[in-house]
């Protein structure tokens, strides 16, 4: 019976040692057992700890609040703010505005080729025949000509011209759209580089508090010198992050300042924040908006159109030129002209004169057939541009689209990430100031968490500008990134215009009308 007890006993001595393993090892770490052992003969000397005091206090003064007290900004704008003014104000905007202006002028221009032209000639001659008794002579004549059928000539540069003016118009909205986006971009990472800044803050104040805890066990023999030395190179290398953070906001706030036509040197107050807000335009929707509102693929369109007048220009040659015209003329031997003096008679002498001229080109060499087939196959070089310039617009429709699906996901994996790296971080404190944990862990859990706060912010910043890229990829104005923002100039809303030409499909469709398609 004894041996059976002390048996009995001795097998739960062995099980309870057994559940205590598991216990201590979660404690403790795999060099734990021999840093506990580590015995520091000395404290540190002065000169370690004046280091370790410059140290912190450039930590300090790198994680110092600016002072903008002194600072006179010269405005505030926020993402939609600024984008306004940049459309204002930006010599590029201003550049494609004239282009579309002079295409206007030139659409003029070609308008009035289609009334008379009013003209006025005078000459003088001498000839060694006198015609009564006067070797001068002077003509004076006054000449109307209006074009009366010019193998469609006319018609169609004027339809060329006014083909261009609108083809200028669409090239000032592109220019507008690549200026929205731009500003957008920029203003996004200057947000970007805003929340940078205080990510490195952050890590720098994590590390300098750090850094005082290694110093405080190292001076009191817990804790090897090396531990210090860590704490210090991990704090440098992250003001070093902060110097970068900072400069980066600077040069994006003068990049903000030429864009807005502002002086480069010039404070000011850009408002806003990253912000996740759900998008929730479908593809379709996205493709067929970019199908009917994006410039490029407008301009590409009316290539194609002008292309088409031209080889009516071309063609004008096949047909015969015929015009009208009137004609006064009056001759005189005196530069009044006033008829011939003879012998003391005047008489008056001019002519009015009415008819109408016909000139038709019977041959030439083939020059008016083949500028004519070379006008036919610039057509269809058009056109097949025209297509490859759809095909590229729904690629960038379709990749920004899922950039936008691609973000979104990224933020919850970060928001996740940085979560989980809080707690790790605060876990490697407690457990080193507990002296159950070591230097290394504590580094490692403030890298982590540096980088997860890095990938939080760049999804979020990415996030923002896929929004504001499929905007661009669809031709839509948005200047604050939300749909109440939409710059539509086309009079019923852009909703309401894509419900219009969806209907008119459809019903093209029902019909069996292909040409209704286009």
């Amino acid at each position: 019976m004894r041996c059976l007890r002390w048996q009995s006993l001795l097998l739960l001595v062995l099980l309870s040692m057994l559940m205590a393993v598991p216990v201590y090892a979660e404690e403790m770490t795999p060099n734990e057992d021999v840093t506990q052992d580590v015995k520091v003969d000395r404290e540190a000397s002065p000169e370690e700890r004046t280091a370790v005091a410059e140290e912190m206090k450039q930590a300090a003064e790198a994680i110092k609040s600016e002072d903008t007290s002194d600072i006179q900004f010269s405005g505030t704008y926020t993402l939609k703010e600024a984008v306004e003014k940049a459309l204002a104000d930006n010599p590029s905007i201003e550049a494609a505005r004239r282009g579309a202006t002079s295409a206007e002028e030139s659409r003029k221009a070609a308008r009035g080729a289609f009334g008379p032209a009013l003209s006025t000639t005078y000459a003088a001659s001498h000839t060694d025949n006198s015609v009564f008794n006067n070797h001068s002579t002077y003509q004076w004549a006054v000449d109307v000509t209006q074009p009366i059928f010019t193998g469609f000539r006319i018609l169609a540069t004027y339809n060329s011209a006014a083909l261009n003016a609108q083809s200028q118009d669409l090239a000032l909205s592109q220019a507008e759209l690549n200026l929205i986006f731009l500003v957008q971009q920029n203003f996004i990472n200057l947000l970007s580089a805003r929340e940078n800044v205080e990510s490195a803050k952050d890590s720098v104040e994590r590390l300098a508090s750090q850094l005082k805890v290694a110093q405080a066990f190292y001076d009191v023999g817990l804790k090897p010198r090396i531990d210090v030395l860590r704490a210090e190179a991990q704090l440098s290398e992250a003001e070093d992050t902060l110097i970068s953070a900072q400069n980066e906001v600077v040069i994006q706030e003068a990049r903000l300042n030429t864009l807005l036509n502002l002086p480069v040197n010039a404070h000011i107050n850009y408002k806003g924040e990253l912000a996740y807000f759900p998008f929730e335009q479908p593809l379709e929707v996205s493709l067929d908006t970019a199908a009917h509102y994006r410039p490029d693929i407008l301009i590409a369109r009316k290539a194609t159109e002008i292309s088409q007048e031209n080889v009516t220009i071309a063609a004008s040659e096949f047909y015969p030129q015929i015009q009208g015209k009137l004609e006064w003329t009056k001759n005189g031997d005196s530069p009044e002209v006033n008829g011939f003096d003879n012998d003391g008679n005047p008489t008056p002498l001019s002519e009015t004169t009415v008819g109408a001229t016909a000139s038709w080109s019977l041959f030439s060499w083939g020059t008016t057939y083949f500028a004519t087939t070379s006008a036919k196959q610039t057509v269809m070089s058009n056109k097949a541009s025209e297509a490859s310039t759809w095909q590229e617009a729904a690629f960038e429709v379709k990749s920004r689209y899922l950039n936008i699906i691609n973000a979104a996901k990224r933020i919850k994996v970060a928001e996740k990430t940085v979560a989980a790296a809080e707690e790790a971080y605060r876990m490697a404190v407690a457990r080193y100031q507990a002296q159950v944990g070591t230097n290394t862990d504590v580094l490692d859990a403030q890298a982590d968490l540096s980088s997860a706060e890095a990938s939080l912010i760049t999804a979020r910043g990415d996030y923002m500008i896929s929004v504001a890229s499929l905007y661009n990829a669809t031709g839509r104005k948005v200047p604050g990134l939300t749909s109440s923002d939409v710059i539509n100039e086309t009079g019923n809303g852009l909703e309401a215009d894509l419900a219009d030409d969806i209907k008119k499909d459809m019903e093209a469709e029902r019909k069996d009308d292909p040409s209704a398609m286009n």
